[in-house]
């Protein structure tokens, strides 16, 4: 009863009643909150004498079994209401005073809970201050529970696919070293060449001049055809060159 209590919406808490969907039929029931009697929202009930629907049922229960939706919601533990015995004697009393259609004054309250009327005043505004503050909670909780959502939305959600990632991962053997599979393809032949040039110029530093030598001692190790890698590296425009061929750097 508790959890129900708790999760259920300030309007049905005043109802002292929720509408569920039955888990095998999908069929709507309400639910007492103090009890967890059920009412199937299509059925037809009895009660002295009259027909009524699930809704009207369970207010009829409600009334003939609990009593005032607000005695029983007042009567909730102190970590439920937040409210103090004293608080929640002079809420009965006020409530209670009102609901026989009695204009029940500070001083008949102070005598019967045997406290002063400035008291009584105090108690009122008191309420009313905490009303208005939960007004603000019940937002933020409504906030926090929507960013949560969010949040878990896009935690959960799958990253779009990387096209070039995923064709990556054909070109390459592995990427520590870097080994390359193949030079000559049927498809997306461009594509692909352009591809495998920006994975391997990453592979020299910018701003620094290599020998021919040594850009063929790296590019061997990712390829066994280095001429023609070297080649493309300059045709593709990631690399230039000295008119003897002694040196080369990234563009």
């Amino acid at each position: 009863m508790k959890n129900k209590i708790e999760n259920a919406a300030a309007t049905d808490l005043k109802d002292g009643f929720i509408l569920t969907e039955r888990f095998i039929d999908k069929a709507q029931i309400y639910t007492c909150l103090f009890c967890h009697t059920g009412f199937d929202a299509d059925d037809i009930y009895t009660f002295k004498k009259l027909l009524v629907n699930g809704k009207k049922a369970v207010k009829m229960h409600i009334h003939e079994e609990h009593g005032e939706v607000f005695n029983n919601l007042l009567a909730l533990d102190k970590n439920q209401t937040g409210l103090t015995d004293t608080q929640k004697e002079f809420l009965l009393n006020y409530y209670n005073g009102m609901n026989y259609d009695k204009d029940v004054s500070d001083k008949e309250i102070a005598e019967k809970m045997n406290i002063s009327p400035s008291t009584v005043r105090f108690q009122r505004y008191s309420f009313r201050e905490k009303a208005k503050q939960a007004k603000i909670i019940l937002a933020l909780a409504e906030l926090l529970e929507e960013m949560e959502e969010k949040h878990k939305f896009w935690k959960s959600a799958k990253p779009p696919v990387d096209e070039n990632e995923k064709m990556l991962e054909t070109l390459f053997e592995s990427f520590s070293p870097l080994v390359l599979r193949t030079w000559d393809f049927k498809k997306k032949r461009e594509e692909k060449r352009l591809l495998i040039m920006k994975t391997v110029i990453q592979q020299f530093e910018k701003g620094k001049r290599y020998t021919n030598k040594e850009v063929d001692d790296i590019l061997q190790q990712i390829y066994h055809d280095y001429v023609t890698i070297r080649r493309s590296l300059v045709d593709y425009g990631f690399m230039d060159r000295t008119g003897d061929c002694r040196e080369y750097w990234v563009k």
